[in-house]
């Protein structure tokens, strides 16, 4: 096999895998509160029950690294599909909620391991020069679930009932645990170490660490855009927006696929290009509603590419620095600390954009919100500059 090459069996095996994750996911997301308001579930307890899967990712995520790290990641990508496979059929068998609550932490410990595992694998599979196009390429699939899985798992809702929805997902994801069993390389057993008390490297990569900070500005930027976009394209008059997604979605898949050869090349330039033009698409937001004489859809369309192009770029370009910045043996930190930062962005993106909102209005919400991507995008880039000679 050519070390080179890219597109190899164990790389595609893993891309398969994650984007059967990502659509899992996306599927119960979008069809679980439908089910469960079907069965007379309080809105509140609906509410409670969606975001605890996200709150127990959170609390699991700092552990999932230091696990990864310490046993074989193959069996522990297994171990995690099993665990999602486990929830999704539990939703499909009760409506009582505290077995729903129970079904739910089970399904975010699986998620947090499944996507810290996956990404340290992929990275073993990736030739280190051509470390963020592969991430770039392996990110598509959240592109292609974002686009059909929420569809999907209404129309099989609809059709045949939201609990065939949730056994269709479980048999999606044994299904890429059988790849994984077939196509993933096993790993070779981790290095025993001395017994010793656990050190804050074992959680998580000091090297990482920039570039989880960075992620949490841009993950609470997708946060921001995905919970009032919608809002503000309504009271702007511009009715439903789904053009909006639509073209965010296109331009989202020509930046992670034309971008990556150039980030593995200049890292350091995509990661902060990319940022700005978040930022930017913020801006022209916020500029939307104070340009009276003319119609805001030219500037929303505008905003939805940039932010799109630019997501599309600091992604896979944060992923793979991350991967980068450190040795094989501790990807898993690496990753935990990637994910983390993007756990707690997409948590406070939206509470931020709640009170914001209230505060300021819709515009003045994604003003403040281009602040945080602009003042860090400069300090990352003034870090890696002036610091870290030996960065990116």
């Amino acid at each position: 096999m050519n070390p080179n090459r890219l597109l190899n069996k164990g790389y595609v095996s893993l891309f398969f895998i994650n984007l059967v994750v990502a659509v899992s996911f996306s599927m119960v997301t979008t069809t679980l509160p439908l089910h469960l308001k079907a069965v007379g579930t309080d809105l509140a307890l609906i509410g409670t029950l969606v975001g605890c899967m996200s709150v127990a990712s959170m609390c699991v995520r700092p552990f999932s690294g230091i696990i990864s790290d310490r046993v074989r990641k193959r069996n522990l990508l297994q171990l995690s599909l099993l665990l999602i496979v486990a929830a999704m059929t539990g939703y499909s068998l009760t409506a009582d909620v505290r077995l729903m609550v129970i079904f739910r932490i089970l399904h975010g410990i699986g998620f947090s391991f499944a996507t810290t595992v996956t990404l340290a694998l992929a990275a073993d599979t990736i030739p280190a020069e051509k470390m963020t196009q592969g991430m770039g390429y392996f990110a598509i699939g959240q592109t292609i679930a974002n686009a059909v899985a929420p569809g999907m798992g209404m129309a099989i809702g609809e059709r045949f009932g939201y609990e065939i929805g949730f056994r269709a997902a479980a048999l999606l994801l044994a299904f890429a645990a059988s790849v994984s069993f077939l196509f993933v390389a096993p790993s070779p057993r981790p290095e025993r170490r001395p017994v010793r008390s656990l050190r804050f490297s074992d959680f998580f990569a000091a090297r990482a660490l920039p570039f989880g900070l960075l992620s949490i500005a841009v993950a609470g930027s997708t946060g921001v855009e995905n919970g009032f976009v919608a809002l503000m394209g309504t009271e702007a008059g511009l009715g439903n927006i789904g053009w909006y997604f639509t073209l965010s979605a296109a331009a989202l898949l020509v930046s992670r696929l034309l971008i990556g050869r150039i980030a593995d090349r200049n890292p350091r330039l995509v990661i902060f290009a990319g940022t700005m033009s978040i930022a930017l698409a913020f801006v022209l937001l916020w500029v939307s509603r104070a340009v009276s004489a003319a119609s805001p859809a030219g500037f929303f369309a505008a905003a939805a590419v940039l932010k799109a192009l630019g997501l599309g770029a600091v992604q896979p370009a944060l992923q793979s620095a991350s991967m980068r910045s450190v040795d094989r043996e501790h990807r898993g930190a690496a990753s935990c600390t990637y994910y983390l930062g993007t756990d707690v962005g997409q948590a406070a993106g939206p509470i931020f954009g709640g009170a914001a909102a209230g505060a300021f209005g819709y515009a003045g919400m994604f003003g403040l919100a281009a602040l945080p991507l602009t003042i860090g995008g400069i300090a990352f880039t003034c870090y890696f500059t002036f610091r870290r000679k030996d960065g990116i």
